[in-house]
C-alpha cells in the first residue's frame, strides 16, 4: 500500500479533455513557481513592507514570527494541498510520497517553530501543547518534507528520460541542504545555515518539479 509500482502515465489527448489538461498543468506550473518565489518574498520583501531589518532570519520557518505570517502560511498550505490531491486517485510510489509531503509541509505551516524571544507572545497552539512541543514538531515535520522532496526529485530523475541528470543534481542537492540544516542545528555554524539549507532544497526540488511540466501545452499554440 506504500510502496505501489511506479508508473508515469502520458497525458489524455482527447480533444475534449484538452481544456481540464491544460488547467491541470498550469496549477503544476503555478505550484513550481510559488516554490521558487517563496524564499525570495520572505527574505527581501519582507524588510521591505515592515520592520526594515536588512538581513535575514535564522531560517524561512523564523517568517512566522513577522509581517509575513500570513504569506508564509498561506504558500506553505497552498503548495501542500495541491501535493496532496494533484495524484492522489492513482496508486504510483510517486503519488503517495506526494500525499505524505504535502501532509507535512500542512503541519509545518500550522505548528511553528520556536518564538525568537520572551517578549514574543505564544500561540493558543502553543499554550495548549507547549511550545517545545510545537516546535518538536515542527522540526521533525519539516525534516520530513524535505526529506519526501529528494525522494520525489529521486523518481522524477529514475523514471523520466527528460533532463534526467537535471532531476539528479537537484536530488544531490537536496540531499546536501538536509545535511547542512542538520550540520547547522546542531552546531549553530554556519550563521543562518537553517535559512540556506532550506532555500536550497525549495529551490531545488521547485527547478526538478518544473522540468517535468508539460510548458509547451500552456504556452504553445
Amino acid at each position: 500500500m506504500l510502496w505501489p509500482e511506479v508508473e508515469v502515465r502520458q497525458r489524455p489527448t482527447d480533444a475534449a479533455a484538452a481544456p481540464y489538461v491544460k488547467s491541470y498543468v498550469f496549477m503544476r506550473f503555478a505550484i513550481g513557481v510559488l516554490g521558487l518565489a517563496l524564499p525570495v518574498i520572505l527574505v527581501f520583501l519582507e524588510p521591505i513592507l515592515f520592520d526594515g531589518q536588512p538581513f535575514p532570519r535564522g531560517s524561512l520557518s523564523a517568517y512566522y514570527y513577522s509581517g509575513m505570517r500570513e504569506i508564509f502560511t498561506g504558500m506553505l498550505c497552498a503548495i501542500g494541498v495541491f501535493l496532496v490531491i494533484y495524484k492522489i486517485t492513482e496508486r504510483t510510489r510517486e503519488a503517495r510520497v506526494s500525499t505524505y509531503a504535502g501532509l507535512a509541509v500542512i503541519v509545518v505551516a500550522l505548528f511553528p517553530t520556536g518564538k525568537p524571544g520572551a517578549k514574543v507572545e505564544p500561540t493558543p497552539l502553543q499554550n495548549l501543547l507547549g511550545e517545545g512541543t510545537v516546535e518538536t514538531i515542527h522540526f521533525v515535520f519539516a525534516s520530513i518534507f524535505i526529506s519526501f522532496l529528494a525522494v520525489i526529485s529521486y523518481f522524477f530523475a529514475k523514471h523520466r528520460s527528460e533532463r534526467r541528470l537535471l532531476h539528479w543534481l537537484c536530488t544531490g542537492a537536496i540531499g546536501v541542504a538536509l545535511a547542512l540544516a542538520a550540520y547547522a542545528g546542531y552546531t549553530g555554524d554556519p550563521d543562518k545555515g537553517i535559512l540556506y539549507a532550506e532555500w536550497i532544497a525549495v529551490w531545488a526540488f521547485a527547478v526538478s518539479w518544473l522540468a517535468t511540466v508539460e510548458l509547451d501545452l500552456i504556452f504553445g499554440d
